[in-house]
């Protein structure tokens, strides 16, 4: 079969045209030119946030990076934290403690319709970025940037009896959502964990003998209330942590197909 030189050009434009369409970074949200720009080695965050132009509204604390390489660690984390807690369910079964048990399968069920998301912790006010070099980064084929508006509540999640959405109050610490939102049985008594709009997290204690001045949730802010670790030997030791982390990888906006 003999290929005409036409033939071949229609085929090399498709291969190009193909490569170039999926070769793409997206920007949603609050900005006045929102969608995909195409991508090319050595793209840098603020080539493309000069173009989406993000609006002065968009809540720059809650902003997200969605950084394609931080995916595999981040299903890793994911699926340790489900391992962990199935055993955490386990033993409670075995111990007959039912009431922590039934907390495990609620938590195992929240986490596994938590999606991957490679969220990156990083600096997304269009000005500082364009400002510091530091603040500019390489971007790779698949990123996605979040710019939502500001939110006007707080979480509460974790060892409760029930999710919670909260009004936010200005400069109130993170304990005192907790009266507003009944905590679970299997709660540990002396510590949670905030988890602040730009993946940022703190641990703060929250009894009489460990209590100190913390910095407030902001809006938009989740706090996790951890499971009561077991005694000594607890077979989970980092259950806690690594839940939390993985709930901040979680954006405010949710991700457009």
């Amino acid at each position: 079969m003999i290929l005409r030189p036409s033939w071949l050009l229609c085929c090399s434009l498709f291969m190009t045209f193909t490569v170039k369409a999926d070769s793409l970074v997206t920007v949603q949200g609050y900005a006045s030119q929102p969608g995909r720009y195409s991508f090319q080695e050595g793209t840098r965050l603020h080539d493309v946030l000069l173009p989406a132009q993000v609006n002065p509204k968009a809540y720059l604390l809650g902003a997200a990076w969605l950084h394609t390489p931080l995916r595999n660690a981040q299903e890793r984390l994911k699926l340790g934290v489900l391992f962990d807690l199935a055993t955490v369910k386990t033993n409670a079964l075995q111990d007959k403690k039912t009431e922590l048990a039934a907390l495990a399968t609620r938590l195992i069920d929240k986490v596994q319709a938590m999606p991957v998301t490679g969220r990156k912790v990083a600096q997304l006010d269009p000005v500082r970025v364009e400002l510091n070099r530091g603040d500019n980064p390489y971007l790779s084929n698949g990123d996605v940037l979040l710019y939502p508006p500001r939110p006007s509540t707080v979480k509460v999640v974790g060892a409760v009896l029930g999710d919670c959405e909260l009004a936010y109050q200005p400069l109130e610490p993170a304990l005192s959502y907790l009266k507003s939102c009944p905590r679970d049985p299997g709660a540990d008594a002396d510590f949670l964990l905030l988890i602040q709009p730009d993946g940022q997290v703190f641990r703060e204690g929250i009894a009489l003998w460990n209590q100190a001045k913390s910095v407030p949730p902001a809006p938009g802010a989740s706090i996790y209330v951890p499971i009561q670790s077991a005694a000594i030997g607890d077979p989970t030791p980092d259950l806690n942590t690594e839940l939390a982390a993985f709930i901040a990888t979680q954006p405010l906006l949710e991700v457009k197909p």
